[in-house]
């Protein structure tokens, strides 16, 4: 009964709190680029700058987020240490930096614009765009952490 315990309180992180991680990370990033945004709007009407202060939102948010809820997990793992904290975000991060600036926000630019030009609403083309590019991110992401898992037995 207590080997039972003990490995409930072991568990191996799995897809779906990686994919939930994710997720919460989109999810700051949505909140960091509205609230810098909104607070930008009220201090410049350049909208370089504007635009500017939501990428710097987005990604301070989604950053925030992410660590939160992979801290968590490890937590509730019994793993939680800054070492392996620190792992995992040197193997994360720079793959999601490059997926980012390579797919996921040209897809959110370029969509968008082919959508306006279908006369689709901003908020709508926006919005779809958004989706679609986190949907190809986690695409992505998935791709490299099994290959991460299959090339070197390393678990993100």
């Amino acid at each position: 009964m207590v080997d039972n315990i003990h490995e409930k309180n072991t568990l191996k992180p799995t897809a779906l709190d990686f994919n939930k991680e994710i997720l919460f990370g989109e999810i700051g990033s949505f909140i960091g680029a509205f609230i810098a945004g909104f607070v930008s709007s009220d201090l410049t009407s350049s909208a370089n700058l504007i635009s500017s202060s939501a990428v710097v939102g987005s990604v301070i948010g989604s950053t925030i987020f992410w660590l939160f809820m992979r801290a968590y997990d490890e937590r509730k793992r019994h793993e939680l240490s800054a070492k392996k904290l620190a792992t995992d975000i040197a193997f994360f991060s720079p793959a999601a930096a490059v997926i980012t600036i390579i797919l996921y926000y040209p897809t959110i630019f370029y969509f968008s614009e082919y959508l306006l030009s279908l006369n689709f609403r901003p908020t709508v083309s926006v919005i779809i765009s958004q989706l679609t590019a986190f949907a190809l991110f986690l695409i992505m992401i998935n791709i490299y952490r099994a290959g991460l898992l299959k090339l070197f037995k390393k678990e993100i």
